[in-house]
């Protein structure tokens, strides 16, 4: 059974690990240097734990640490999924959306969800639009193997 855990600063070093292990093989395949996860260092995702507006939760299945996300608040009711990562190992067996399901319930009042992710990467867009999420707005260009994309999904 899958456990969405809310996290501190404190465990900052286990968000980074699987962080980087999730985002390496995206940073091989699009050389994105500059915006890749996989980029930022602990101190960096400590200070983005400990922002004022933002929630950190670890996944676990059996125990284990197989991945992790920032949601950010941003008022009225608008909540933004930043860095959703699972490790590689553990990936396509239902993870990322069951941790997203359960994390959406977790804000009942939410009126609004917000995300980007990568558009060559069909299997995350899959995801999302099959969780109720749809793109909007213009495809951003990072380089030229890698362009974002992003998404919004209005709750009732």
């Amino acid at each position: 059974m899958l456990k969405v855990i809310q996290i501190s600063s404190d465990i900052a070093d286990i968000g980074h690990n699987i962080q980087k292990k999730s985002f390496e093989p995206l940073l091989d395949k699009y050389h994105d240097y500059d915006g890749n996860p996989a980029m930022e260092s602990v101190q960096v995702i400590k200070a983005k734990i400990d922002r004022a507006n933002t929630t950190a939760y670890i996944f676990q299945l059996n125990d284990i640490n197989v991945g992790w996300v920032r949601v950010m608040s941003f008022g009225e009711m608008t909540y933004k999924i930043s860095a959703l990562c699972v490790l590689p190992e553990y990936q396509n067996r239902g993870i990322a959306k069951e941790a997203l399901k359960q994390i959406e319930s977790y804000y009942p009042n939410a009126s609004k969800w917000i995300l980007d992710t990568i558009f060559q990467e069909k299997g995350n867009c899959h995801l999302y639009e099959k969780l109720g999420y749809v793109k909007v707005g213009e495809l951003r260009p990072i380089n030229e193997r890698m362009t974002l994309v992003n998404y919004i999904k209005i709750c009732n």
